[in-house]
């Protein structure tokens, strides 16, 4: 199991895996080197958030202990108080705590100096000078007790007596507030500035610079809180830069290390290698690459690798760890960052097209410097922002298709949703005699997650070997899907609906059957239902495909319409008492479309001449239900197919073709309103 990430600075020089130790080493050198028992010097420490300011200061600290023992370090929290008061009575307890023997006449004399500096210490003059009141208002107290200086001087004898120099370290003193670190740079260089007593201040120079701008201790001029700190820090030190290659290899360690935890392939580079100059650009320090790998490592394991694309899992989670506000907004643009357009319609020289969508105001959210970074990751995860580049599209599950979209942000399967390790398993058990998990998933109430289940079905479906033994898997799907079609909740769609998808499934799976599936092995399957439009409409879809067939087709095409003429014609003999949810259109265009198309013509003709049936009765037959969608009733009679009527009925005169054409209740589905529909709409075929 991986080492958590704490953010925890490093302690000492053997744990240095960025090559700082010399600095370390020379910046310890250079504080005892500086030493005197006649000033008390302040070094500054300088670096971003996150580039190892903590860490330097450990390892300046462990080198001054090993090379020069009488040294004395002190750790000092201003953060503990927040007015001078306090910050004194810490910072003296800090100093008294770091010195061998801890003396009693030290203890006394840091203690007088306490008493006597602290209600002192806002009366000190301090750039420009304290207010006139507050000096006043002390003036009494001050009469009463020990003169600050000869305090001072007091508790710096004594400190000399020792022979002890003493460095006191604060860290993070950018992240103070401004009182607090006024109070700070107070006592530093006033109130604690004892001979022989040297500070290591460390901070961000651009946050402390700002502070200080607000407090008005220094000009508007851009140089002014330099200058101001000068006075402060007379030795400088900067943490060394992560050098890009440094960079690099922390990042290329950290993500190799995080994938082979959660068990993932490496990527190949070359999509992460095109985002190259971005991970420069944002995880600048080491606290920021850490923190980014941080997340990964939680992130990856979260949703297994069939589920998901890791690549774009790691492109977006460095998007959410420098620009958090952007990623937020991320799901509200779903549709148009996924299309690349809104919904609105524009002219052009082509025509008219949609048009494109807009990022930039998604980018305001950003730092005006690290906008260009944030487009291109933008970009990279939906390439249909752009209208040109390479994309690195790794596998069909990225962001950019809707249907996994949600995915990323959920990091799990939401309930919307359907597993496509769950699909998989329930897809290969039907090859092993176990179709209940894939009938399940088909049949469930929710007809949404049914088209998902399809559409990730046949995918898989798809790559079945091309053997006997992946003819035995797809002639199984055809049997369960057949089978399950009655039970799959439908709703209307003006594309394909959840049954029809499923209808077309059942389709591809027979296209894709060798010439070495027999014919009677498919018929067999088929007669999972005992509906003969539901086999026929498979089987038509499977005719109708452009791509290659296999050799059994033909005959089981000639077998189902030799079927289907003899049902319609028993469907035409039960005349107006025939059952209205039986769908003979579907199966009169499967045998017209077939060599078949002669015997059921004659059968018509034959079935006309002894009057088991009229020619309205077959008129009847051949009128198309449309759907209707958002209005009252679901279906509706269409208009009369003459051309199938023709291809049915001999050419032959009859006083019916010469019926008044009148108004019906076109909701009405009954065969005996058909038949009123039909006449005066019917035409007498041609010869």
């Amino acid at each position: 199991m991986p080492m958590p990430w704490t953010d925890a600075p490093i302690t000492a020089k053997s744990e240095d895996e960025l090559g700082r130790t010399d600095y370390a080493v020379h910046a310890a050198s250079l504080i005892a080197n500086s030493h005197s028992w006649e000033d008390s010097i302040v070094f500054g420490l300088t670096g971003p958030w996150g580039s190892g300011k903590s860490s330097m200061l450990g390892m300046i600290s462990e080198e001054l202990d090993a090379t020069c023992p009488r040294w004395q370090v002190a750790r000092f929290t201003p953060w503990a108080t927040g007015d001078v008061t306090g910050l004194l009575s810490d910072f003296y307890a800090s100093l008294s705590e770091s010195l061998p023997g801890r003396s009693k006449q030290i203890r006394n004399a840091l203690g007088t100096l306490v008493q006597v500096a602290a209600p002192a210490a806002n009366a000190i003059p301090w750039v420009g000078g304290a207010a006139a009141s507050a000096a006043s208002s002390l003036g009494a107290a001050l009469k009463k007790q020990t003169p600050w200086d000869k305090a001072f001087n007091t508790a710096a004898d004594e400190l000399k007596k020792l022979g002890t120099p003493v460095l006191m370290i604060a860290d993070d003193i950018d992240r103070l507030q401004t009182e607090e670190l006024l109070a700070l740079l107070k006592v530093v260089r006033l109130l604690g500035r004892f001979p022989g007593v040297h500070y290591l201040l460390a901070y961000d120079e651009g946050t402390l610079f700002q502070a200080l701008s607000e407090a008005n201790l220094v000009g508007e001029d851009d140089g002014a809180a330099a200058r101001f700190m000068e006075k402060i820090v007379q030795y400088p030190l900067v943490v060394p830069p992560l050098l890009s290659t440094q960079l690099l290899a922390r990042l290329d360690a950290g993500l190799s290390a995080t994938l082979a935890d959660a068990g993932r392939p490496q990527p190949n580079g070359e999509r992460l290698g095109h985002l190259v100059e971005v991970y420069r650009s944002v995880l600048g320090t080491p606290r920021a690459i850490d923190r980014y790998l941080a997340q990964l490592r939680h992130h990856i394991p979260l949703v297994q690798p069939e589920e998901i694309d890791d690549e774009d899992v790691i492109v977006l989670t460095l998007l959410r760890t420098a620009f958090p506000t952007l990623y937020q907004q991320l799901p509200r643009w779903r549709d148009q960052l996924i299309s690349g357009h809104t919904d609105k319609l524009k002219h052009s020289t082509s025509g008219i097209e949609y048009e494109p969508f807009d990022i930039e105001p998604l980018l305001e959210t950003v730092p005006t410097r690290s906008r260009a970074d944030a487009r291109t990751l933008l970009t990279d995860l939906f390439p249909k922002l752009r209208s040109r580049g390479v994309s690195y599209a790794s596998s069909d599950r990225r962001i950019s298709d809707a249907r996994y979209f949600d995915r990323y942000f959920a990091m799990g399967i939401p309930s919307h949703d359907v597993s496509d390790l769950e699909v998989a398993k329930a897809t290969d058990e039907v090859g092993r005699g176990q179709p209940a998990a894939l009938t399940a998933l088909l049949s469930q109430a929710n007809p949404d997650r049914v088209v998902l289940v399809v559409d990730k079905s046949r995918r898989f479906a798809e790559s079945l070997p091309k053997d006997d033994a992946g003819d035995a898997l797809r002639l199984a799907l055809v049997k369960l899907l057949v089978a399950v079609l009655d039970d799959v909740h439908d709703k209307p769609s003006f594309f394909m609906s959840p049954r029809e998808r499923v209808v077309a499934w059942a389709s591809q799976v027979v296209t894709h059957l060798t010439d070495m599936a027999p014919a009677d092995a498919l018929l067999d399957a088929l007669t999972a239902t005992a509906d003969l439009a539901t086999r026929i409409e498979v089987i038509y879809r499977a005719d109708l495909d452009e791509g290659p067939r296999p050799a059994c087709l033909d005959q089981v095409i000639a077998e189902l319409s030799a079927q289907a003429t003899k049902e319609i014609v028993v469907h035409l003999e039960a005349q107006d008492s025939a059952p209205e949810n039986t769908q003979p259109g579907t199966i009169i265009h499967f045998v017209l479309s077939t060599a078949q198309a002669a015997p059921l013509a004659t059968a018509v003709a034959a079935g006309l001449a002894s009057g088991a049936f009229g020619i309205a009765d077959v008129a009847a037959r051949v009128i198309p239900i449309r759907i209707l969608y958002g209005v009252g009733s679901q279906y509706e009679l269409s208009d009369f197919d003459q051309e199938t009527f023709n291809a049915l009925v001999p050419p032959a005169p009859d006083p019916w073709y010469q019926s008044t054409k009148i108004e019906v209740d076109k909701h009405d589905l009954s065969w005996a309103n058909r038949r009123e529909y039909a006449a005066g709409r019917a035409k007498q075929p041609p010869a």
